[in-house]
């Protein structure tokens, strides 16, 4: 029955609501031809191959066909013009040949059909013109027109049960039948539009995470021109000017001296030095907004990298202090790329001996923990405001009281992403005046 349904329903350009309807106008056509075919069966083997009888099967010859002819004619609202037609005008009919609604059992009820299909499968003005005619059907019974036959004659008390029983029962059922495949595809188009909403929902979230990392792209490159014009302009500055002093003395003609060209030059490749370092970090921030970092994990030993980090900062202190290394709890050697945690060691260690000069030794510390790792680098330095603490690992940025210090404001971002990469979290805790202690958490 429902290969059948929907042979009849589809056509690729109807619309779902008009499949829906095809349906609906499908089934009660069937279910009502069906029922035509039973009645007429039933009248004749009560009342002989009268009147009464053939009328069901008008019925039948008018909509059977109907049905064929909407199909191939792709007009399923021939099938519900035909319908309406002989649900309300058959029905009359079979009341008017047996005359009084007693000896019918209530056939015109049949004819209520009408007006609740108008309703359905046209609209509500439609609806409107059947609903009057079933009422005019309805008073033309009630002032008792003569019957069209004498088959009431044969009807009895069982017979005219039985007639009762089936005009209350089979519309009621053909009903019941329409209104259960209309809520099953309702539902169905309920849970249809829920999944395409989950869906459009999904993409609205990687949509919004997309228009935020665009954000996120025009903030870099708005503060990347800002931060150039400012960076780059000093060391070019410095370059120029000792270009420039250089020039001078050369034009005197007299020898320079040696003191004075190294002091020229050592200025120079000072300012080339800190330009470098400073595309260095660019073009290391390029690849992590782009998210084209190589990622290489293995089995990393901490104790040997922190080791490593502490005999190459300690030796190049001017100042003679040295980076203190802790380790607590019993070590063991964790799945990461070494390179990349390197890196952000290093850039944090770094910061520690650059924002607290006179102070205390910075110190490294590694908690071997049962179910985590723990990484910090604490100073007793300058310290950061509570307020520049929510912007730490921004690029570009620099608290107000580091802006004389050299630095790019690259160093921490690009520390945090490589511990990201990791597959780590990074926090910074600080007091102003006090120092700064960053942590690197790892699960084990």
């Amino acid at each position: 029955m429902k290969k059948t349904i929907n042979k009849y329903c589809y056509n690729s350009s109807d619309s779902e609501e008009i499949r829906l309807t095809k349906s609906l106008i499908f089934i009660i056509a069937t279910c009502c031809s069906f029922c035509g075919i039973l009645w007429a069966g039933f009248y004749y083997s009560v009342l002989g191959f009268g009147l009464t009888t053939k009328i069901p099967l008008v019925f039948v010859a008018i909509v059977v066909p109907s049905i064929f002819i909407s199909h191939f004619t792709n007009n399923y609202k021939l099938l519900v013009y035909a319908q309406l037609a002989c649900i309300t005008w058959v029905s009359a009919l079979i009341q008017w040949s047996l005359g009084s609604i007693n000896d019918s059992g209530f056939v015109i009820a049949w004819s209520f059909l009408g007006p609740i299909g108008a309703l359905l499968f046209l609209n509500q003005k439609s609806a409107i013109k059947w609903m009057l005619m079933f009422l005019i059907i309805v008073i033309v019974t009630a002032i008792g027109v003569p019957p069209l036959s004498l088959d009431a004659n044969q009807v009895d008390d069982t017979v005219r049960t039985i007639f009762y029983l089936m005009n209350i029962a089979a519309p009621s059922v053909v009903i019941f039948i329409a209104a259960s495949y209309f809520l099953k595809n309702i539902n169905q188009q309920k849970n249809t539009i829920f999944s395409l909403l989950k869906t459009a929902e999904g993409h609205n979230v990687k949509l919004l995470k997309s228009l935020e990392r665009e954000k996120e792209i025009g903030e870099l490159k708005t503060n990347f021109v800002s931060m150039a014009s400012h960076q780059f302009k000093t060391p070019l500055a410095v370059i120029q000017a000792n270009a420039e002093l250089y020039e001078l003395l050369s034009s005197t003609g007299n020898e320079i001296e040696p003191s004075k060209f190294a002091k020229i030059s050592g200025r120079i490749k000072d300012a080339i030095a800190t330009m470098s370092e400073l595309l260095d970090e660019i073009l290391v921030l390029g690849k992590v907004t782009s998210g084209s970092i190589v990622y290489h994990p293995e089995n990393t030993d901490l104790v040997a990298i922190g080791q490593k980090l502490v005999d190459q900062f300690s030796i190049i202190q001017e100042d003679g202090r040295a980076l203190n290394f802790v380790i607590i709890g019993e070590p063991y050697h964790l799945n990461l790329d070494p390179k990349l945690l390197n890196h952000s060691l290093s850039n944090l260690i770094s910061n520690a001996f650059k924002y607290s000069i006179g102070k205390e030794d910075p110190k490294l510390s590694i908690h071997f923990k049962a179910t985590e790792l723990t990484l910090s680098v604490e100073d007793f330095g300058l310290g950061i405001t509570e307020d520049a603490q929510s912007q730490l690992f921004q690029p570009f940025f620099r608290a107000e009281n580091v802006t004389d210090i050299k630095g790019t404001g690259l160093g921490l971002s690009i520390a945090k992403e490589y511990v990201e990469v990791n597959k780590g979290k990074i926090t910074a805790k600080s007091t102003l005046g006090k120092g700064s202690c960053f942590e690197i958490i790892f699960k084990r």
